[in-house]
């Protein structure tokens, strides 16, 4: 889903949250713990090797986050629960408190935590990843921005070490659900102060977690990586999470990812017996009629993991000279578009849209959803809107705008194409390769994009990918309206669940209907395939990059 929250009864965390029990934190297996059993590998499918460097503040690419999550851990300070995705638990602090305005937060970090290598992991460790993600680096000339993230967990004026192993951090603006923000599992601590900082203070301010071995906290280490092949994790013997019965996690020995750009190679590998998970991301997630054929094959010797994916949506570049910077022409593409099409052409028979608030079937909170009841006239109704207005500005004869796809999967383009054709409007695609992807999508090269919307589960953890594009490179449409800081603004300082609904009714207005900066289209569901005696995943209710540290992962013989 590409906004929801927590219970609509719960106000921001109360101003202390204690790590009470390891059983409430990490009993998580879907059977009984006297049935789970430790060694074995999981081998799964990734979508292709991590990009850039394996750097988490540089990307949010699933090809990074599928393996980061084993590597890196599965959360930062805080992490989203594994029995309930919506709720925050402790991950690497034990315990939290915030002032009474919410400006001052001070986290209270583990002392059992040590990086791969050994070295303990403490207060001066985070200290050193906000201070990148804030402030980025500056070395003998050389510039290191911040992380893409940076806007999206608040306004930040110090990081402060505290004595007994705590850090304090201090917001310019009141900063009441940075817990839920901060639980995103894209914001992966995977930056060892003892590796990193003797190379930023040299001018190697660019230094990534690859060029420095892959150090990380999670519960595997890597033991080796063959660009291009296999990633191959072994068991991190001192990683500090336990399960309901005090035993130490991970359960497995270890984890081989094969690096598989093409999803019917992964098909045929899982099907023939040599994977037991499928990879995690666009082009990978099965299809229904992917799905008969596992079916067709394996019978009960498959399950599938389904978790609402994220909003197919077109996003303009009103930066960029063209038609699409007239309001009036973003409003009659949107009007245009039969969304209902898209779940069986675009999404392969697994999504939903308007109308529709999501399938029965996935508990997925409702009350932040409002795109939905967006343009929900009959689609001949929207059309004859759409024509009069793309007259009305000047463009009743078309035009052409070109539209940056990722490769792994070009079908929404096509979709997409095939659509505006109707319009008069050429969409000229723009397919490119994840190099391409990965930077194309935060520069202006391109009128507009496309892609999957899975940023938070709260709607203060989205500022990132809606907000101005000189604070927010990894926004999806490129815009500088002031507004939309000002609508952030107001939602950070909401005091009541009642507010922070309306003000989200607000800037879904703005952005999708009053300006159109972006259109949603239709939300996909997303489908992982595992073998049948792969037990205990953790399996999140929405949002990919969720759970994937496989910490509380076994295998069960063989048959």
């Amino acid at each position: 889903m590409s906004i929801m929250g927590g219970d609509p009864m719960n106000q921001p965390l109360a101003k202390i949250f204690s790590l009470f029990s390891v059983a409430f934190l990490f009993a998580v297996a879907p059977v009984d713990a006297q049935d789970t059993r430790y060694g074995g590998i999981l081998t799964l499918a990734n979508r292709s090797d991590p990009p850039a460097g394996f750097d988490s503040m540089r990307t949010s690419s699933i090809a990074l986050h599928h393996v980061g999550g084993a590597i890196f851990g599965a959360g930062n300070l805080v992490m989203r629960c594994r029995e309930n995705s919506y709720d925050v638990c402790p991950y690497l602090a034990t315990h939290w408190t915030a002032n009474r305005e919410y400006t001052e937060w001070i986290f209270a970090i583990r002392t059992d935590v040590y990086w791969h290598d050994g070295v303990q992991f403490t207060a001066e460790d985070v200290k050193f990843w906000f201070d990148l993600v804030f402030f980025g680096a500056e070395a003998n000339g050389n510039i290191r921005a911040p992380a893409y993230f940076a806007t999206e967990l608040g306004d930040i004026d110090t990081v402060q070490l505290l004595e007994h192993n705590r850090v304090k951090l201090t917001f310019k603006q009141r900063n009441p659900y940075l817990a839920e923000i901060l639980a995103n599992p894209r914001f992966k601590i995977a930056h060892p102060k003892h590796l990193m900082e003797p190379l930023i203070r040299n001018g190697n301010v660019s230094v990534s977690p690859l060029d420095v071995g892959l150090v990380g906290i999670g519960p595997f280490s890597v033991s080796s990586y063959r660009k291009g092949s296999l990633i191959r994790l072994e068991r991190n013997d001192r990683y500090f999470e336990v399960d309901g019965q005090a035993r130490r996690l991970p359960y497995l020995d270890g984890i081989d990812y094969v690096i598989m750009p093409d999803p019917f190679a992964m098909d045929i590998a899982f099907r023939t017996g040599r994977l037991d998970g499928g990879a995690r991301g666009q082009g990978h997630y099965l299809s229904a009629e992917r799905i008969e054929g596992y079916v067709r094959d394996l019978g009960n010797d498959v399950y599938f993991a389904e978790m609402d994916g994220g909003n197919f949506r077109l996003a303009f570049n009103v930066l960029r000279e063209g038609p699409w910077q007239d309001s009036r022409v973003r409003r009659a593409i949107a009007l245009w578009i039969d969304k209902p099409a898209a779940v069986s052409s675009a999404l392969g028979g697994y999504g939903w849209t308007t109308p529709e608030l999501g399938p029965a079937h996935l508990p997925v909170l409702r009350y932040f959803i409002n795109w939905p009841k967006i343009d929900r006239e009959p689609l001949a109704y929207r059309r004859e809107r759409a024509r009069a207005l793309i007259a009305e500005a000047g463009y009743a004869n078309g035009f052409t705008m070109d539209h940056l796809v990722r490769g792994l999967n070009p079908v929404t383009g096509e979709f997409l194409k095939a659509q505006l054709a109707g319009l008069g409007v050429d969409l000229n695609l723009r397919v490119v390769d994840e190099g391409e992807w990965n930077r194309a999508r935060v520069s202006l090269d391109y009128d507009s994009q496309q892609g999957s919307l899975t940023p938070s589960p709260i709607p203060e953890g989205t500022i990132s990918v809606y907000g101005r594009y000189s604070k927010n490179p990894d926004a999806y449409a490129k815009h500088e309206d002031a507004k939309v800081d000002e609508l952030y603004f107001a939602l950070r300082n909401a005091a009541s669940i009642e507010q922070r609904i309306r003000l989200w009714r607000e800037i879904e207005e703005y952005l999708f209907h009053e300006m159109t900066y972006i259109i949603p289209i239709a939300e996909a569901i997303y489908v992982v395939p595992y073998r049948s005696y792969v037990k205990g995943l953790a399996v999140p209710i929405e949002d990919a990059h969720t759970h994937t540290d496989f910490a509380t992962v076994w295998l069960e013989e063989k048959t």
